[in-house]
């Protein structure tokens, strides 16, 4: 899932997700992975803390992978 509203930020974070951070120039439809991340700690506007690093939302792209619990 990629990370775009608030609503995701706000969802990956209370879910505690991990996330990866990936690079995206316009003529690259998939990107670049740029750090295989990890727990989505926190978020602000600007930036989004994983795994104690801060990244800049404007520059990046974020994935994460929501665990999905199915019950019988």
């Amino acid at each position: 899932m990629v990370l775009e509203s608030e609503k995701d930020f706000f969802a990956a974070a209370m879910a505690q997700s991990k996330a990866s951070v990936w690079y995206r120039e316009d003529p690259d439809p998939i990107g670049q992975l740029m750090d295989y991340g990890g727990i989505v700690e926190g978020y602000t506007p600007e930036y989004i803390k994983i795994a104690g690093a801060r990244f800049v939302r404007e520059r990046f792209k974020f994935r994460a992978y929501i665990k999905i619990i199915r019950r019988a």
